[in-house]
């Protein structure tokens, strides 16, 4: 126990001037402070592709999920769905060093890579290698490549881990520019027009200069690059401690833009709990550090460096058939102006039935910190060099049954309400003119800005999944959102009614197919003062594979079987009905 203190004392001590380094530099910061939603960075779609597996994470033993994580965001908005059933039959494979490689081609053009292998393999340390290709090209231009490396060694009585991974993200704006009429824009004719000189709407930030729009430069630059850059390491204590359990880690990220705005980020975590009684009491804490340049400091509109403290006490009593969390969480931002944002920490969970009926509810809250890398990760049509303001929901209620009426069937339903202070809503950013006609005086482009508002919500949701003998199994999900934003007549691009369904089929040893189905329905966009409503979303996709032996398989994709037009984002309509084929390798 003696060591550990000592180990966590110098890891403490070594990262402190760092971390106040950092600061006096008006420098590095950040992501998500009290993290309602783990960041994940995943590809968003364009039309047909989907997201690529996830940048590197600690490969550590992650932390019981906070019940407020029952709340839907549901994944909807995937178009080309990962293949689970197309990977090789490696478990039969008895290479303990067995890699994985996957290959795939679609029409129209789209290609797949996927490479994975473990370098070493020892009992008590990792080291594992991907590389992850996705990409679609023709108008609806998007490619995305990722490499990542991933350590981890285990002593005796803590475990130590890092890891790095990088990303490039190349695609097009295609998305249609719009005028006042909601017609599209003809931007195209207004370049040869000397008097169509259009100057930016709602300017906010720092710099309330608006900026003009030179027309011939937004046709030319039509692409984008983004570089993402992750590194991390830490140690946490063995997963058999029954003393001090502790944690901590320190991690940076770069985003890299193609006009050259970068984000650093530097997050520093700790957590700590100690046994009392019968229970454990602990106490995570989150310092980081944002800062921010770029080759056009004009363009940026908001601070170029800050940091946050986030604290997090808390008292767990954990029993046979129920567990309770009580504890309080605080962000306080350094030197941007912003105050101090509380929120309760309290949830717990009943099995009232233990084979049968759990009960969970709580009240919790938290400060996000939206920086450009998972803002842009969301949304890459967002302007660029824009930072979103960070978020603050000072409650969020939440209550919820899990239900197990069939040995092989699960239901989870759930109630969640929360308060948002500046929810950002995505729009189309606009330009205007007084020098031209009145139809063509207002451009709406294919970039996107935010607007903010107080908001609250109300969710309804439904889980469900059904697994037959390991043969068949069916996940659905569905909820009902209800939006209320103070100064908007909708939530701009939210849904009212979201859901997904998915079942995958084992024929026989060789063969496996799979259906899913995404939807979307009641989402508006804003144009100026118009309120457009947006197609409903529906996606359907099936899928096959074929094992020929223990080491390779052919797969088949069919995505968006209706080649319906609805829209990712307004002015973006998705990639029609396309195939994928392909084949995946284990050596």
């Amino acid at each position: 126990m003696k060591n550990l203190t000592n180990i966590i004392t110098i890891f403490l001590l070594l990262i402190t001037p760092l971390c106040i380094n950092l600061q006096a530099e008006d420098s590095i910061v950040n992501r998500n402070v009290n993290v309602e939603r783990e960041y994940k960075p995943v590809i968003q779609d364009v039309g047909k592709i989907n997201s690529l597996p996830n940048l590197l994470e600690p490969n550590i033993e992650k932390t019981a999920a906070k019940y407020s994580e029952f709340n839907l965001p549901l994944s909807v908005d995937y178009n080309l769905h990962t293949l689970s059933s197309i990977q090789p039959a490696s478990n039969k494979n008895k290479n303990k060093n067995a890699g994985y490689a996957r290959l795939g081609f679609g029409n129209p053009l789209n290609t797949l890579a996927n490479f994975a292998y473990p370098i070493v393999t020892q009992s008590d340390s990792k080291l594992d290698f991907s590389l992850n290709h996705l990409a679609t090209f023709e108008n609806k231009t998007l490619s995305n490549t990722k490499a990542s490396l991933l350590f981890n060694k285990n002593f005796s009585a803590f475990d130590l881990y890092a890891g790095m991974s990088g990303g490039h993200e190349y695609f097009k704006y295609y998305g249609n520019n719009f005028n006042d009429s909601a017609n599209h824009s003809n931007i195209k004719g207004l370049v040869g027009d000397p008097s169509a000189n259009f100057t930016e709407k709602n300017r906010e930030g720092l710099n309330k200069n608006r900026a003009k729009l030179d027309l011939n430069t937004f046709l030319k630059d039509s692409t984008n690059t983004f570089w993402r850059l992750n590194a991390y390491a830490g140690f946490k204590s063995a997963p058999s401690t029954k003393g001090l359990r502790y944690n901590a880690e320190l991690e940076y990220k770069l985003l890299n833009t193609k006009n050259e705005t970068n984000e650093h980020l530097i997050h520093t975590l700790g957590r700590f709990s100690i046994p009392n009684h019968n229970n454990r009491m602990g106490l995570d804490i989150d310092l980081y550090n944002l800062a921010y340049q770029s080759k056009s400091p004009s363009l940026l509109n908001f601070e170029s460096g800050y940091s946050i403290f986030s604290i997090n006490p808390y008292y767990g009593i954990e029993r046979e058939n129920w567990k309770v969390r009580l504890g309080a969480k605080s962000s306080f931002p350094i030197a941007n102006g912003k105050t101090a944002s509380p929120s309760a920490d309290i949830n717990g969970e009943w099995k009232a039935l233990p084979k049968y009926l759990s009960l969970y509810g709580g009240i919790s809250g938290g400060y996000a910190i939206n920086t450009m890398n998972d803002i842009l990760t969301e949304n890459r049509y967002l302007l660029s060099e824009l930072r979103v303001e960070d978020t603050y929901t000072p409650v969020n209620l939440f209550a919820g049954f899990k239900l197990k009426p069939l040995y092989n069937l699960m239901l989870d339903a759930y109630i969640d309400y929360r308060k948002v202070k500046s929810q950002y809503f995505f729009v189309n950013k606009s330009y205007s003119t007084t020098t031209i006609l009145k139809s063509d005086s207002n451009l709406y482009t294919n970039r996107f800005n935010v607007i903010y508002s107080d908001a609250s919500v109300l969710k309804l949701g439904l889980r469900a999944n059904y697994n037959l003998h390991g043969w068949l199994n069916i996940q659905a999900k569905a909820a009902y959102n209800s939006w209320n934003v103070n100064t908007e007549p909708y939530a701009w691009n939210k849904p009212v009614w979201e859901g997904d369904m998915s079942t995958n089929i084992q024929i026989t040893k060789e063969i496996n197919i799979s259906a899913s189905a995404y939807y979307e329905v009641g989402r508006h966009a804003k144009l100026g003062n118009l309120s457009m409503a947006m197609k409903n979303k529906m996606d359907i996709n099936l899928g096959g594979s074929y094992s020929f032996n223990n080491w390779i398989s052919s797969f088949i994709k069919i995505n968006n079987l209706l080649n319906t037009k609805n829209q990712y984002f307004y002015g973006y309509e998705v990639q029609g009905i396309n195939v994928m084929v392909g084949a995946a390798f284990s050596f």
